[in-house]
């Protein structure tokens, strides 16, 4: 465990602790701990909070990957994870910058629908073509 105090170093205008040992290729910080290998933000959570619960993963709320202050860390799904990370921000971005869908019509006037479960946008020519052949045809 003493390897793992000796791995970072405290940043004081952001009170990140930044990993200052191996980084994984995404930038993680990484160490060996009892003969296994750890993503030290996960065992600097582990170590401080305790049991990541079931079901969550880490979020990095400085949104510094190699930062492993545990008061940075929060456990959260995955979609929470990626609805706040850089992913989530880029994607929206991508989203909302599309003027047509993928078939070419617009989004715009009568054609545009908003989704109301997810604020998504719909194309209305899209979805009367998709109803239109989820309808079973009539026998004649």
């Amino acid at each position: 465990m003493a390897t793992f105090y000796l791995k970072y170093i405290p940043e004081l205008n952001s009170g990140c602790w930044l990993w200052i040992g191996a980084l994984s290729s995404l930038g993680y910080g990484t160490f060996t701990y009892k003969q296994k290998n750890m993503l030290a933000h996960r065992f600097s959570y582990e170590l401080y909070k305790g049991k990541i619960p079931d079901g969550k993963e880490i979020d990095h709320l400085c949104c510094v990957r190699s930062c492993v202050n545990p008061w940075h860390l929060e456990a959260v799904t995955h979609i929470e994870n990626v609805r706040r990370g850089k992913a989530g921000e880029t994607i929206g971005k991508i989203n909302r910058s599309k003027t047509h869908c993928p078939k070419g019509h617009p989004y715009s006037g009568d054609n545009l629908v908003i989704n109301s479960s997810n604020g998504g946008r719909l194309c209305r020519e899209c979805a009367r073509l998709y109803d239109r052949l989820r309808r079973p045809r009539k026998r004649q």
